[in-house]
């Protein structure tokens, strides 16, 4: 039932990367053009991946609270190894690409491009220390995972110190008390003219840890036994939940309009995200359906990674580019892109598997033989043991017939 539920979920991961995908395209044309596009606010699909990666995020963390026994320092640096490790093999693809077409296109101004941009190379570059603008990233989008990570640098330890002796809910107040100090701080220390990568790590940190209270809440939901009415009413807040923000994102909208909009969505995906894992919203029954949903959502991080690469390429290659043009060139580009790296992965994930599969046939039957020549060794040895004791038993037996 849960592998169902999720399935929903990875619906709504594909969907809002193609979200993100609208929002860069329009983003990549005069900033000065007040024109309504689609996708003005298709950045609200990032507040879909914070509210999903903090209810995760509190998921992991309650499992790792009841391993004693692993230390603490290894449960957190082996969290956040695991979280790097999933992003590393798009991220460093999409790096190694982008450098070449700069280095290739505006190899004049390779230097002040790349210099700038070597913090996102190691997904830092949201990092306050840095003072970087967003966009000086060598890939803008992923400020997001460079946010999540620097978020969950500061949120986990904190989390499983204060968890022993407190309840998770109470865990996730401390966190949202910690980030209103920090910004009271930073607020009255620069008369609250925030820099943006500051206010960006902000709403990550506020929006993931919004997120953990829906983890709580789920398994509070998932307990309780409704009636009819409660029960379609969670299945209508539910697809509301996950539905109202996508119009949002693809409807042309003015600027005045984007930071409710934002707010919307992270108020609405989290009630979408509790009411579908406390196993009270839609479940789709098809396998085939759910499949299907899975892998399109196994393939959004793809598309949310690889597709500011085709726009930076176009920009270099095809300045003038209609803007149907580069929806429609972006788009599919991204898609094919995803989908290839998906079906290479998979190609070599399986070849990884079966070499490994056949390297610990080869490491048991070593061990059989090994087994096999300690028996066997035993085994002479034994023998040799119990004729020595014959040998000496028959001469004692001659000496005592003579002497009789």
């Amino acid at each position: 039932m849960a592998k169902q539920r999720n399935n929903i979920i990875e619906l709504g991961r594909f969907v809002y990367s193609l979200l993100v995908v609208g929002y860069h395209i329009q983003l990549s044309y005069d900033e000065d053009n007040e024109a309504l596009d689609p996708f003005d606010d298709g950045a609200l699909a990032v507040e879909y991946y914070f509210i999903l990666s903090g209810y995760f995020l509190a998921r992991s963390l309650e499992k790792l609270n009841t391993d004693d026994k692993t230390s603490f320092f290894l449960k957190y640096f082996n969290f956040m190894k695991n979280k790097v490790k999933g992003l590393l093999n798009v991220h460093i693809i999409a790096i190694i690409v982008v450098i070449i077409i700069i280095a290739c296109c505006d190899s004049k101004n390779f230097v002040d491009k790349f210099v700038p941009g070597i913090t996102s190379i190691f997904l830092v570059h949201m990092i306050v220390v840095w003072h970087g603008d967003l966009e000086k990233a060598l890939i803008v989008p992923e400020w997001y995972l460079s946010s999540m990570l620097i978020c969950m640098l500061f949120m986990v330890p904190i989390f499983l110190a204060f968890r022993k002796i407190l309840r998770g809910e109470f865990v996730s107040l401390i966190l949202l008390g910690v980030l209103l100090i920090f910004a009271l701080i930073f607020g009255f220390t620069t008369n609250w003219k925030l820099r943006n990568i500051m206010v960006f790590n902000m709403r990550a940190w506020g929006e993931m840890n919004l997120a953990m209270f829906s983890y709580y809440l789920s398994l509070y939901v998932g307990k309780q036994k409704y009636g009819k009415a409660m029960n379609i009413f969670l299945k209508v807040v539910e697809i509301i939940g996950y539905c109202v923000p996508v119009i949002l994102g693809i409807i042309p909208s003015r600027p005045k309009l984007h930071t409710f909009f934002m707010a919307s969505t992270a108020l609405l995906t989290f009630c979408a995200i509790f009411i579908t894992f406390s196993n009270k919203g839609n479940i789709v029954q098809s396998e085939k359906v759910n499949n299907a949903f899975a892998y399109l959502g196994s393939i959004s991080l793809s598309i949310y990674i690889f597709h500011p690469v085709i726009i930076i390429l176009i920009d270099y290659a095809y300045k003038d580019c209609p803007k149907y043009a580069k929806y429609l060139i972006v788009f599919l580009s991204s898609l094919i892109l995803a989908f290839a790296y998906r079906i290479i992965a998979d190609i070599l994930n399986k070849k990884i598997d079966e070499r490994n599969k056949k390297k610990n046939e080869k490491e048991k039957e070593k061990i059989k033989e090994k087994e096999k020549i300690e028996i066997k060794y035993e085994d002479k040895e034994e023998l040799k043991e119990g004729g020595t004791s014959k040998d000496s038993e028959g001469k004692n037996t001659q000496i005592n017939m003579k002497e009789n």
